[in-house]
């Protein structure tokens, strides 16, 4: 059980290096574990980046992205590429100009677990499996589903997934306690969702930080890595991808933007 943060675009830099390199922490993770049957913290996970490599560690201390020491770090261990950037397919379009889009790129915060698992190059496949979604929907638009531009390449592998940028997603509106059409917010994600339906294609994850508001609010879904056709598909509690996933979804996203004062929502924590 962890609590992560991750800033792609506002990388940290730390005065340390390693044999000169800047160090750069990327994402972390606290991890909280039972401990004699009460939930504490327990450790930080941390990526960062030391020259052109991506590594993964462990901090026992409690600090803040920003205050991280990266030297004290430990179990260590060095990401390879290959575990995180696909080789592109032909087929694919790469993006033009990816300087001016929302760049996505895998979190690399549970390499351990990927590492110790059967499959050290899921996270690989995954950014892959999202990348073919993508091409898809190009194929396939709707107003209330993110514009993809295509795959950002270097070298032949896929670094990132580039979309058009939106200004703010619903949960930060909220959050924010600014006003917003909630009629015309929750109807644009249906829509969405039934366009995505059609195409026998289920969100699976859909939630508050999913959704990104243009300015007049209209909803626009995002985050597509756990998309898939409406068949049996396998996470770690051997899930089926329905359409009523989305749609049960969609209920909780109504109970929680309406006014009442008692929530009843279908699933609990």
């Amino acid at each position: 059980m962890s609590a992560s943060s991750f800033d792609a675009d506002a990388l940290v830099p730390t005065v340390s290096s390693i044999q000169g390199r800047l160090k750069r922490v990327l994402e972390s993770s606290e991890i909280f574990e039972e401990v004699d049957g009460v939930y504490a913290y327990t450790g930080t996970l941390i990526v960062y980046q030391a020259g052109k490599n991506l590594y993964h560690g462990r901090m026992i201390c409690r600090s803040s992205l920003t205050e991280i020491r990266i030297e004290d770090a430990t179990n260590i261990t060095l990401i390879p590429t290959a575990a995180y950037r696909p080789l592109c397919p032909p087929t694919f379009t790469q993006a033009s100009s990816p300087s001016n889009c929302f760049v996505k790129r895998p979190g690399l915060i549970s390499y351990d677990r990927v590492l110790s698992s059967d499959n050290p190059y899921q996270i690989a496949e995954q950014v892959l499996q999202e990348c073919q979604t993508c091409e898809f929907l190009k194929k396939h638009p709707h107003p209330n589903i993110a514009e993809c531009l295509g795959c950002e390449i270097q070298d032949k592998v896929i670094t990132g997934i580039c979309f058009t940028r939106y200004p703010q997603t619903l949960m930060r509106r909220v959050n924010l306690g600014s006003d917003m059409k909630r009629s015309k917010v929750l109807q644009g994600i249906e829509n969405g969702i039934r366009h995505l339906h059609q195409l026998n294609l289920v969100h699976n994850d859909l939630n508050p930080s999913n959704v990104m508001l243009l300015n007049d609010d209209t909803p626009i879904i995002i985050d597509f890595d756990s998309c898939r056709r409406t068949y049996e598909w396998y996470d770690e509690d051997v899930q089926i991808s329905l359409p009523s996933n989305d749609l049960d979804a969609l209920g909780e996203m109504r109970e929680w933007l309406s006014e009442n004062v008692t929530k009843q929502y279908q699933f609990k924590e």
